[in-house]
């Protein structure tokens, strides 16, 4: 360190002096670093976390950046311009208040932010989280879906273009994802084996479908055919995907991955004053309007899948292998519901045998008679 002056460095020295003697000198270096971080806004901090977050020694896959980035710009905008160290306890308590209620991106953002304080605390930025919100990270009930039956499945696949009628089926019966299920390759379907290899997933990244490995290694599974998707199966390759190994199971346009707007069309269209409908619209909206399901989400039928693969005894580790799921949790639900259903046909068959209509008939005849 040099001076341009004497005085000046003498100035300087009793200012040290001055600190060593009230017992709070500091190296000069780090009191600049200390300068630096006090001056670190929120917003430069969480967007230099993402762009150089590694999980288990990898960058974050283009498509998780994306969200990242997105909960940023939408969500954290009151913490933006707040430096990190004076965001405080209180002040995510306010922030958490008022978020929309969308209870999954509130569980995203929240989580997302506490990972963020979460590493300027191990760099020593900041002396603790304030990310604390009592109950925040509680894991939110999921809405009861109305599952369809196994017919109504059967009329919805039925209602779809016919190129897309294997997609409906595929993720009604092997719980595919709908990225999982348009990245899905010809080499990736065995006929002879009777197996689906999962090994990529299609994403949407700056406006671009682009295919890419799984979000998780879970994701990554060998899924058996059920045998009566066999001949669907047959027919679809060779009807609507090219012969090259490589092709594209359900081409979107240009040979691109299909995108879920593909998929879905367009609406049903209504008079708005009698009612009546104007027009069918076309793909998945009007193939659930025909089974008189306007609610049903494409993703309901990996839930269909899960639900029939519990009722036929899957075990829990079985339910996330077959799912591609690393959240336990997320697979017992399903045995929860089963048990659940389980439970009330005990109940009702209960009921039954109390009424006295049914008391007065006796004992069933001897099924050996």
């Amino acid at each position: 360190m040099t001076f341009t002056t004497r005085e000046r460095a003498q100035g300087w020295l009793a200012g040290e002096l001055k600190l060593i003697e009230f017992g709070e000198w500091t190296p000069p270096a780090e009191r600049r670093r200390q300068t630096e971080v006090l001056a670190t806004t929120f917003d430069e901090f969480a967007r230099e976390w993402i762009e150089n977050r590694l999980v288990k020694g990898r960058p974050l896959k283009d498509r998780t950046r994306e969200h990242y980035l997105d909960i940023h710009e939408r969500w954290f905008k009151p913490l933006h311009e707040r430096t990190l160290t004076s965001i405080t306890h209180t002040d995510i308590e306010r922030w958490y208040r008022t978020l929309p209620d969308a209870p999954t991106m509130r569980s995203h953002a929240y989580s997302l932010l506490k990972s963020i304080f979460r590493t300027a605390v191990a760099r020593r930025l900041v002396k603790e989280s304030p990310v604390a919100v009592e109950g925040a990270t509680a894991r939110a009930r999921p809405k009861d879906i109305a599952l369809l039956t196994v017919a109504q499945v059967q009329a919805l696949a039925d209602a779809m273009p016919p190129r897309h009628r294997l997609l409906v089926l595929l993720a009604a019966w092997c719980g595919l994802r709908f990225g999982e299920l348009t990245a899905l390759r010809r080499r990736d379907i065995d006929l002879i084996e009777g197996t689906i290899t999962v090994e990529q997933a299609a994403v949407t990244v700056g406006g671009q479908r682009i295919i890419t490995t799984p979000k998780s290694a879970a994701g990554r599974r060998t899924i058996y055919l059920p045998t009566h998707l066999t001949e669907d199966a047959r027919h679809h390759l060779a009807a609507f995907t090219a012969t090259d190994a490589e092709a594209l199971v359900f081409p979107g346009n240009d040979d691109q991955p299909l995108t879920p707007g593909q998929v879905y069309g367009h609406a049903p269209r209504f008079d708005k004053k009698t009612r009546k409908q104007t027009h069918p619209g076309n793909g998945f909206y009007k193939a659930r309007h025909q089974i008189e399901r306007p609610d049903f989400r494409f993703h309901d039928l990996r839930h269909f899948a899960a639900t029939m693969a519990a009722i036929s005894g899957a075990t829990t580790k079985e339910l996330m292998e077959f799912a591609g799921h690393n959240d336990i949790h997320v697979a017992m639900r399903y045995q929860e519901a089963v048990n659940d259903r389980k439970k009330d046909l005990a109940k009702r068959m209960a009921a039954l045998a109390r009424m006295p209509a049914v008391a007065e008939q006796g004992a069933a005849p001897d099924a050996t008679q």
